[in-house]
């Protein structure tokens, strides 16, 4: 099967790239020296806003002085497909409290199930400010040159360096659980580029993105006594986005669905409008 891409010269993808990683690094420099936290403290969730929207800074830059394109599409049934990463997620901690990996609060998981529309809605509205960036803009500008397994490798990256300064001082995660985290962005990686081809649209990444954060992230999480509360409990090695289970079962997925797509994707990947 043809799995190949419509070439563009190098010289036209310089100046939008420069014009985004610019605007994305100022972006990020200056909302982590404007919301540093006082010694000891953690951050406001300010610095988190700011930091999720540099990306798309850096695309309106680019879209506006580079000459770069954003791509947009139109919401598509690709938008469930979003839903496969926190499903079968839920799936596995469901399998691991059965065998005694975690521990797992019935009622809490119906709240969560309940209010996980609104949930996945809240956190859509900030992961936007990443996919517009990630899969909006970069992602096609690199599949408009390299095929799906070199475009993904350098979004994993990227997407990696973005994460890590937060998490080497503390602010997200940490260090010992970093092994877990990079196994969870490949897989991600691969998955959200299955899906972004294949709608060619922005918004199926910016749904499995909003779920993973709003879902995952938060081991279904749900409201009790006006605090968020977990419905599943166990080990930080095991639970939540920083987690072995979330983690190896992201991997599964997206290398499966990577196989799929270009085992069976017929024409070249075109950005759409």
């Amino acid at each position: 099967m043809n799995t190949g891409v419509k070439r563009t010269g190098n010289a036209s993808m310089v100046r939008p790239l420069v014009w985004f990683f610019g605007g994305l690094i100022v972006t990020y420099v200056a909302g982590v020296a404007m919301f540093w936290p006082p010694a000891g403290e953690q951050p406001s969730q300010a610095i988190f806003v700011v930091l999720m929207f540099a990306p798309t800074v850096g695309a309106i830059l680019a879209r506006l002085f580079g000459g770069g394109r954003i791509q947009w599409g139109r919401p598509n049934l690709w938008l469930l497909a979003g839903l496969i990463p926190a499903v079968a997620v839920l799936g596995v901690y469901l399998l691991g409290a059965s065998i005694g990996w975690d521990t797992e609060d019935p009622s809490l998981l119906r709240a969560a199930l309940v209010a996980a529309p609104a949930a996945i809605l809240s956190a859509s509205l900030s992961a936007v400010g990443e996919e517009i960036g990630w899969r909006g803009f970069l992602w096609p500008m690199l599949r408009g040159r390299s095929g799906f397994w070199v475009t993904s490798l350098i979004m994993m990256v990227i997407w990696w360096v973005y994460h890590v300064p937060l998490i080497i001082l503390g602010w997200y995660g940490d260090v010992a659980h970093l092994p877990a985290f990079t196994v969870a962005i490949v897989g991600i990686t691969l998955f959200i580029g299955v899906i972004t081809d294949r709608s060619r649209a922005v918004w199926p990444s910016v749904v499995t993105h909003g779920a993973w954060n709003g879902l995952v992230a938060t081991s279904f999480a749900a409201t009790e006594g006006g605090e968020r509360v977990p419905a599943f409990a166990g080990s930080d090695e095991l639970m939540g986005e920083f987690g072995w289970l979330a983690a190896v079962t992201i991997l599964v997925i997206g290398v499966v669905a990577a196989l799929w797509h270009t085992r069976t994707m017929a024409g070249p990947v075109t950005p759409s409008k």
